[in-house]
C-alpha cells in the first residue's frame, strides 16, 4: 500500500511537468525496491523547472532516455534504472535490493539485462549480495 500512495504522490507532484523518472524514484515507481518513502524525487529534465519537493538532473534530451510511460508519468525501463543504479553507485540497499527483486522475479535470473562493460565488476558484486537477499 506505502507504494501505491507513494506513486500516487509522484503524480500529483509531477502533473504537468516534462519530466522522466530517475535513479532511486525511478526503482520505487517501478516496484525493484521494497518499497521507501523519498522526500526528494529524483527526475531527468531538459532544463532545471520549479518544482520543489525534486531533484532534477539536465539531459540533453528527454527523448534519447530509455523510458516509458507507466500510470500517467515516465519512468526510466527497469533495465535503465538498474544499470543508472549502478552507474551512479549511489545507496548500497537501494542497488541491492532492485537486483534481488529483478533476480527473484525471473526465477533466479538476470537473463534480460544489459549491464555495460564498464560496470560489470560493480554489478558481479551487487548481484552476488542480490542472490542472497532473501535467504534466511
Amino acid at each position: 500500500m506505502a507504494v501505491v500512495a507513494y506513486n500516487d504522490q509522484l503524480r500529483s507532484l509531477l502533473a504537468g511537468v516534462d519530466c522522466v523518472l530517475a535513479f532511486d524514484t525511478a526503482a520505487d515507481f517501478l516496484g525493484l525496491t521494497n518499497g521507501g518513502y523519498r522526500s526528494v524525487a529524483q527526475i531527468f529534465v531538459n532544463e532545471k523547472q520549479n518544482v520543489e519537493g525534486t531533484e532534477q538532473f539536465v539531459v540533453p534530451s528527454l527523448d534519447a532516455l530509455e523510458c516509458e510511460e507507466r500510470g500517467g508519468l515516465r519512468c526510466t525501463t527497469v533495465n535503465r534504472t538498474i544499470v543508472d543504479l549502478l552507474e551512479q553507485n549511489g545507496d548500497e540497499q537501494i542497488i541491492t535490493e532492485s537486483l534481488a527483486n529483478y533476480y527473484d522475479e525471473h526465477h533466479e535470473s538476470f537473463e534480460g539485462l544489459e549491464i555495460p562493460e564498464h560496470l560489470w565488476q560493480r554489478f558481479k558484486k551487487y548481484g552476488a549480495w542480490a542472490k542472497e537477499y532473501y535467504e534466511e
